[in-house]
């Protein structure tokens, strides 16, 4: 029972990561382009710069966090002293002073690269400790379950609360308040956490840091994976409000299931309740995990997707679409609890081979890396929606444009899933069973 409640205080930092990352990741592109005007192609630039940025700064934090020395540990300093400018930085991204395009623009880039500075030095070294608070495969599994249970209060958060939030005090009143949860979140999370002993420094130089950490096959084929699942996350973030809005066609209130309700609440329910369903999801995967092992367990999960997202691509109301994400609720739920047991695992094998374990570089690096899926989305985000005919700011969109976002919500993921499947074939580890 200690080791529960020490699990979910420690959990509490991802449900402030995910609140972070999740609206962010839903809100902010369709804040900029289709209420603030900015252009879907300025936008895709912005968020490819991003994601190289993230493949230099995530790393470049886990190795300074490897290198810390202080009485209160490696990590946790990082967390502590981070939490509250995070909050910040997340509320100033709601805060753009003026519509001029190139005023807006370059807000948007520099409030961005605020926020993620930030956002790399507390995630980085609060995952760094995952691997030291849970060492065995089951206590893995176990502590990833409660992450991620606190992680689906989270999602529905920011997928129901942050837009009804929206229609009730604006995007500024909502950044505020997630902001401040965010903040608490992290300082939570550090209660109890006391980091053991290291032993020598190490004194790798960061370049030789990452030229060991790339040099690992299983980080590899992991990468390739967590790329693949991360990128499926923002697209299905990202899209919502455009295929909320001109593909099912929910522009004004409407009677669902016998209650009138609004926009914001019929796009909070679409996402809601399919994220309401992964916690009873995540537990079964838990005992399933330990049995198929992570390299099957991943593969099992990345296929659970794909029903979901064909109805997703062709709905054309609300319920089909309720439908669509509701089936995609236990690919959701594998996602989820996979990634930070087969990283631990990783850094276990790199210890061993190395005699010094380096969870900062892995974890940055991992970040980093998988950042570039912002890239990758931000990309064909630009290209799709420009070929397709996507107008920013127009209530009426072409049927070519339509297209174009049922091909990002639902074609896109799936081909990211299979991307998964064949990435976790050619993994080398996490194949033995739990003990």
């Amino acid at each position: 029972m200690k080791k529960t409640l020490f699990y979910l205080r420690y959990s509490m930092g991802n449900f402030a990561n995910t609140i972070a990352y999740q609206v962010f990741g839903n809100r902010i592109q369709f804040y900029y382009v289709d209420v603030l005007g900015l252009s879907a192609g300025i936008a895709g630039i912005i968020w490819t710069v991003y994601g190289l940025w993230n493949a230099l700064n995530d790393p470049l934090m886990g190795q300074i966090s490897d290198r810390t020395r202080t009485r209160m540990g490696r990590r946790v300093p990082y967390v502590l002293f981070g939490a509250i400018p995070l909050g910040l930085s997340f509320f100033f991204l709601w805060t753009p002073p003026g519509h001029p395009p190139a005023l807006l623009a370059a807000y948007f880039f520099l409030i961005l690269f605020i926020f993620d500075t930030l956002y790399s030095l507390t995630f980085i070294a609060y995952t760094s400790l995952f691997p030291e608070i849970a060492e065995t495969v089951r206590e893995r599994v176990n502590l990833s379950a409660a992450r991620e249970v606190l992680g689906v209060l989270a999602l529905l958060l920011a997928f129901i609360l942050a837009p009804i939030l929206v229609d009730a005090v604006s995007y500024v009143g909502m950044g505020a308040i997630m902001g401040a949860l965010v903040a608490v979140g992290y300082l939570v999370s550090m209660i109890g956490v006391r980091e053991r002993g290291i032993g020598v420094k190490d004194t790798v130089s960061i370049s030789r840091a990452l030229r060991i950490v790339l040099s690992n096959r299983a980080f590899r084929w992991f990468l390739g994976t967590n790329i693949s699942k991360e990128y499926i996350w923002l697209v299905l973030a990202a899209m919502l409000p455009f295929w909320r809005k001109y593909a099912l066609g929910i522009t004004a209130p409407a009677e669902i299931f016998g209650v009138r309700m609004g926009v914001g609440d019929q796009e909070a329910l679409l996402l809601g309740l399919p994220i309401l369903l992964t916690a009873p999801s995540l537990l079964l995967w838990r005992p399933i995990i330990p049995r198929l092992g992570y390299r099957r367990a991943w593969i099992l999960a990345s296929f659970t997707f794909i029903p979901g997202l064909l109805i997703m691509t062709f709905a054309r109301d609300f319920y089909t679409g309720l439908l669509g994400t509701i089936l995609a609720s236990p690919g959701l739920a594998g996602s989820m609890i996979m990634p930070w047991p087969v990283l631990s695992e990783i850094i276990d094998d790199d210890a061993a081979r190395h005699g010094y374990r380096r969870e900062g570089i892995f974890f940055g690096m991992n970040t980093g890396i998988v950042r570039l899926a912002f890239s990758a989305q931000g990309l064909v985000f630009a290209a799709v929606m420009s070929a397709a005919g996507y107008v920013a700011g127009s209530e009426i969109q072409t049927a070519s444009a339509i297209w174009g976002i049922r091909f990002l919500i639902g074609i896109t993921p799936i081909i990211a899933c299979l991307l998964i499947a064949y990435c976790m074939y050619r993994y080398p580890l996490g194949r033995n069973r739990a003990t």
